[in-house]
């Protein structure tokens, strides 16, 4: 991890992402990281103490259970909020963020602005949002198909962007899968007619047998 002195591409990112219109509290203390492909967020911030919204990169995010297992709630490149469930609770992240590809991250430190976020009205609006998505991916990643076909599919149609799997070494994490046992599985898929094969690693579902399916 380090951080990036680059006021320009920051201010793009902001803009870009209307971070800005998250909060009603001016001169907010933004600023830029990056993690490396294989670091783990957690391990290098503490997500109670800083909110991140990633704009670049892949990452996975998993929810560690009350017994030590995991189960992978969401793995991609979405724009979303890292830390927002631990500023309302303020407790030990349930969730374990790998980077699995560079990812750029602008960042809030809390230090100094926490308490003015916690009567920043707009702030919290957007705070309810988001964590309501997250409760809504782990309610999904809980009730996803057992058979690892079912769960490929399951995978494109809630996980991927636009429904378009990108990247076989990724979706093999998601899923707690070999990338060979995946491979077969997309092959025979493809064979079936149920995917189409776009580019190498990339696949997408046939329109003869859309999602509803």
């Amino acid at each position: 991890m380090k951080i990036l002195n680059d006021p320009e591409r920051l201010s793009a990112y902001i803009r870009k992402y209307h971070i800005d219109s998250f909060f009603s509290s001016p001169q907010l203390p933004f600023a830029l990281y990056v993690f490396e492909k294989g670091e783990f967020l957690n391990n290098l911030i503490d997500p109670r103490d800083y909110l991140c919204f990633p704009v670049s990169g892949t990452y996975m995010i998993m929810n560690i259970r009350d017994d030590g297992s995991m189960s992978g709630i969401y793995s991609g490149s979405r724009f979303t909020c890292f830390g927002d469930v631990e500023f309302a609770r303020n407790v030990t992240s349930p969730f374990l963020i790998e980077i699995l590809r560079r990812t750029v991250c602008v960042v809030l430190p809390l230090r100094d602005v926490r308490s003015q976020l916690e009567n920043d009205p707009v702030f919290l609006r957007f705070l309810l949002s988001s964590a309501a998505q997250k409760l809504e991916q782990i309610t999904l990643s809980m009730t996803e198909p057992k058979d690892l076909t079912e769960r490929l599919l399951h995978y494109i149609d809630t996980q991927c962007d636009n429904g378009v799997l990108d990247g076989v070494g990724i979706a093999a994490a998601a899923l707690q899968c070999s990338r060979r046992q995946l491979q077969r599985i997309l092959k025979q898929l493809c064979d079936d007619g149920i995917l189409d094969r776009s580019a190498k690693g990339r696949y997408i579902r046939s329109d003869s047998f859309p999602a509803s399916c």
